[in-house]
């Protein structure tokens, strides 16, 4: 069985990137990676690439 903490952005580990953007990290693994991130408006990603990726993305609130 496992001991799994409850995880949320206020103790997970914080990153930044991008311009004043934020991340954080709810799982990281070399399996599986879920990030919370926050994108001002007006800001983007620069572009980039993965080895091997699956990304989910889902807004919570403004718009793409």
């Amino acid at each position: 069985m496992y001991d799994l903490e409850k995880i949320n952005k206020n103790n997970a580990e914080r990153y930044a990137w991008g311009t004043n953007c934020d991340g954080w990290h709810l799982v990281k693994s070399d399996e599986l990676s879920i990030i919370q991130g926050r994108v001002p408006p007006g800001a983007s990603e620069v572009k980039h690439y993965h080895k091997k990726a699956w990304q989910f993305f889902f807004i919570l609130s403004g718009e793409a």
